[in-house]
Formats: structure tokens, C-alpha cells, sequence
């Protein structure tokens, strides 16, 4: 009976992680297809788990004085179907801030800034080291958890 028990709560733990990591956050398809989100969900859970924890993780929003002069380069919206950077972000609402519906690049040893239009923020992504260092100390403390 224990056997029995002890088999039931490990299927039902790896079922639970699975479906945690399976699940494809809304918000990428601002910047992925359906099409590559779903190879990336059956082939590639593991990038899918690192671009849904990602969305909000990657980056903070900080307030600067005097943005005008700024010499942060201009925060553009992702155009997904040139592939390209779109038109300029003029606005900020941290309702609905997806950053994914943006053109960014994450750089490997530094930080990385984009100026949102005239609202006095900016977008400060994580270096690529620093994030690699979050997602595993998030990974780490989840299936700790677990």
C-alpha cells in the first residue's frame, strides 16, 4: 500500500512540474509564432521555461530626470512579421507592459538600456551572465520546491 501511495504522489509531482513548464505564456506571442511556440513547448521545454520566466524577469523599469537628452537609444516595437524593429514606443502603462512586443538585445557581460519616448523611464535588461544567474537560482529554488 505504500508502494502504492509513494508512486501515486511521484507521478502526480512529475505531471505537476510538466505541466508548469508546458504552458506557454501569452505574452511571447507578441514576438514568437504559434509554430515556434509550439515546437519550442514539445522540443524545447527548457527555452520555453527561460522565455516565460523571462517576461518578467528579465529587466526592470527605472525613472531618469531629464529624458530628452537621454543618450539611451530609443525603445522600438517589434514588427513580427518583418522581423524588424517597428515605430517608437512613445507610452508606458506597467498594466500592460509586455516586453516582448519589443526590440531588444540582451547583451552577454553588461546591461542594456532603451528609452521609453518622453515618460521620464527606461528599460534596463539584465546582462546575459546575470540572467543566466537568476533563471538557475529560480530553477533551482522551484524544483527544491517541488
Amino acid at each position: 500500500m505504500k508502494k502504492i501511495i509513494l508512486l501515486f504522489v511521484l507521478v502526480i509531482s512529475m505531471m505537476t512540474a510538466f505541466s508548469q513548464v508546458s504552458q506557454i505564456d501569452s505574452r511571447l506571442y507578441a514576438k514568437y509564432s504559434e509554430e515556434e511556440l509550439l515546437d519550442m513547448q514539445a522540443n524545447r521545454s527548457a527555452s520555453l521555461e527561460y522565455f516565460n520566466w523571462f517576461v518578467e524577469n528579465a529587466f526592470v523599469i527605472k525613472e531618469i530626470s531629464n529624458p530628452e537628452v537621454s543618450d539611451f537609444p530609443k525603445l522600438r516595437y517589434w514588427d513580427k512579421e518583418t522581423k524588424m524593429a517597428g515605430a517608437e514606443a512613445t507610452e508606458y502603462n506597467p498594466e500592460t507592459f509586455n516586453v516582448m512586443e519589443y526590440d531588444f538585445e540582451v547583451l552577454v557581460n553588461a546591461s542594456n538600456a532603451y528609452l521609453i519616448g518622453n515618460t521620464g523611464k527606461i528599460l534596463v535588461f539584465y546582462s546575459g551572465n546575470d540572467l543566466t544567474k537568476l533563471f538557475n537560482e529560480y530553477r533551482r529554488k522551484r524544483y527544491e520546491n517541488q
